[in-house]
């Protein structure tokens, strides 16, 4: 049995999670190695993958677990740790539970976005939001989406969102856009701050493809699940579609969505349950 580590060198505070995830393999004779990053390009096989940090450390470990096939445990050191299965307080009950194949898959839908040639993976989303460009102007981004080789919408505004059920709780959240189960085999595209009246958030099925058009010329930010990966102007196309894979956590057996969803969003947004 083999694993890999990878840990937030600004989240865990003088390696201590580290040491303490380390101390406690070793007491279970579970063999390890820490992953750097320079090795996230690298092909390479464990049973599983301890990340320590918290949810945008998952995020930026994503394509390599998928890539690898290699199962999450998430050890939250970070402040709200949604995707996380531990809390730091509790890592040698993780080790254990590992160890005594106590732990459940869980599978997560992932987009696979294609532009300019490139291959881009989003665990919660791909955000794309008009920049300010004094060469092109300061206007409203024109965009339309089109789902199927079907166009289902066009309008001017500020952006649009296409997120996976992992993502809903994330930024769709914060624009209104319903909370989906994670393993509902569904997307959303959801526009931001639209000029028009009739456009909604839509759900459509994940076996579907969903292409956006950038209409006018405007500088376009391409955001995958939080970070800048390129920009669009007029006639650019984007392609998303499902990933053939899924990304797998491991869990605990009791693991509850909705709980987790009380537990952590609700009362991180200072809400009464």
């Amino acid at each position: 049995m083999k694993v890999l580590i990878y840990y937030n060198k600004e989240k865990d505070v003088n390696g201590a999670c580290k040491t303490k995830l380390i101390d406690a393999l070793n007491n279970s004779d579970i063999d390890y190695q820490i992953l750097q990053d320079d090795m996230l390009s690298y092909s390479m096989t464990a049973d599983a993958l301890f990340v320590i940090g918290g949810d945008g450390t998952i995020l930026y470990i994503v394509e390599f677990a998928l890539r690898n096939n290699i199962p999450i445990i998430g050890i939250n050191v970070g402040k709200l740790g949604f995707l996380c299965e531990f809390e730091k307080s509790c890592i040698e009950d993780a080790v254990l539970e590992f160890k005594n194949a106590k732990l459940v898959e869980d599978k997560r839908s992932v987009l696979s976005i294609k532009y300019k040639g490139k291959n881009y993976y989003a665990l919660n989303e791909l955000y794309i939001q008009k920049f300010y460009d004094p060469s092109v102007g300061n206007g409203l981004a024109g965009l339309q989406i089109e789902i199927d080789d079907e166009i289902v919408s066009k309008f001017s505004g500020d952006g649009v969102m296409v997120c996976t059920p992992t993502g809903s709780t994330a930024y769709s959240f914060s624009y209104g856009a319903p909370i989906l189960v994670p393993h509902a085999d569904v997307f959303t595209m959801i526009p931001i701050a639209s000029h028009s009246f009739n456009q909604r958030p839509v759900i459509y099925s994940s076996d579907s493809n969903c292409k956006i058009t950038s209409l006018k010329d405007v500088k376009i930010g391409v955001f995958i699940d939080g970070e800048l990966v390129d920009y669009i102007n007029k006639n650019s196309v984007l392609q998303i579609d499902g990933f053939d894979k899924k990304l797998l956590f491991l869990r605990n057996k009791n693991y509850s969505f909705f709980r987790k969803l009380s537990n952590k969003l609700y009362k991180a947004l200072g809400e009464e349950i």
